[in-house]
């Protein structure tokens, strides 16, 4: 059984969800439409924009290719905690 993430890394999680989830919308993709991009399944989209799921970095780099933006763009986000 997997161990607990720790605080940070839940919150790094969440970050980049929120992240994902803005480039998404701001593309006018729907969750759905980018999986098919991305080759990535839709719930799999969910489940990173919700923070309950770490990708791999190989799909780190298929999401950013299928927004067309550079990958670090998926990393880039206010440091401030949102609550």
């Amino acid at each position: 059984m997997p161990s607990p993430i720790t605080p940070r890394l839940a919150e790094l999680r969440r970050q980049f969800g929120l992240r994902l989830r803005e480039l998404r919308e701001a593309h006018g993709l729907t969750q759905e439409q980018l999986g098919e991009l991305a080759e990535v399944d839709r719930k799999t989209v969910n489940r990173i924009e919700n923070g309950m799921f770490s990708p791999h970095l190989d799909k780190v780099f298929q999401i950013a290719d299928a927004l067309r933006v550079p990958a670090r763009d998926l990393f880039e986000w206010d440091s401030a905690p949102h609550r």
